[in-house]
């Protein structure tokens, strides 16, 4: 409990120099990271093929408390297979067992990506809470990008006609969308989709895709059709 209270101490002094109160000293973005919560995992196995991390290099990040940014946050990169925002004090670092306090009125903005802490449902109905990248901030809807990193047991050839495969870490991304602020719902990556969740609005979207050459299957143009359909 000491810690936690300690941790929102050293956000809300940061939210102090934010304001103009004072500067934020080498001292002070260290305690941020000491502060943070210290995590007792294994280290990821030697073995395996691939990574936690769609980026394994920390980047300068900024962070939101209770939808105020602060300064000089240090250093941080995103776990995707762990789901966590793991905490350095150097760029350069190459491991870390401080990870950020998950919490929805904690917001890292790593590398000017917004992570934030949401509950959300699979198709299935089944609901999780996780970090999801704020890629649209509309009035009417947001959408989300989840990153995954899914481990995968190695698999032995049986017969000469089958591949082996190491075990290994296979990365995902799935789109989640939120509507007037319900929780967001997986959308798949595809025309029909989302062409079909515009409803009345559809034939219009439709005509703007292919006007516009849009491939759904880039996030640009994804976003590009969110944009258009905001102001319809």
């Amino acid at each position: 409990m000491k810690k936690f209270f300690s941790f929102f101490f050293i956000l809300f002094i940061s939210f102090l120099n934010a304001q103009g109160l004072g500067v934020m000293t080498d001292g002070a973005q260290q305690a941020m990271i000491d502060f943070g919560n210290k995590s007792f995992r294994k280290a990821q196995p030697l073995n395996v093929q691939g990574s936690h991390y769609f980026d394994k290099e920390f980047k300068a990040t900024k962070l939101e408390y209770f939808g105020k940014e602060l300064n000089d946050s240090g250093y941080m990169r995103y776990n995707a297979f762990r789901d966590e925002v793991e905490m350095a004090d150097t760029q350069s670092q190459a491991e870390t067992d401080i990870i950020l306090l998950k919490s929805a009125d904690v917001i890292p903005l790593i590398n000017g990506e917004r992570y934030e802490y949401l509950p959300y449902r699979l198709e299935s109905g089944n609901a999780f809470i996780g970090y999801l990248v704020n890629i649209f901030d509309g009035e009417k809807n947001k959408l989300y990008l989840k990153r995954k990193k899914t481990f995968m047991e190695a698999k032995i050839a049986r017969t000469s006609l089958e591949n082996s495969f190491p075990p290994r870490y296979v990365e995902s991304v799935e789109l989640y969308i939120s509507s007037n602020g319900d929780t967001p719902v997986k959308l798949k990556q595809s025309k029909k989709s989302i062409i079909k969740f515009f409803n009345s609005n559809s034939d219009k979207v439709k005509k703007y895709i292919k006007s516009e050459k849009l491939k759904v299957s880039e996030l640009s143009s994804v976003i590009k059709i969110f944009e258009f359909a905001e102001n319809l």
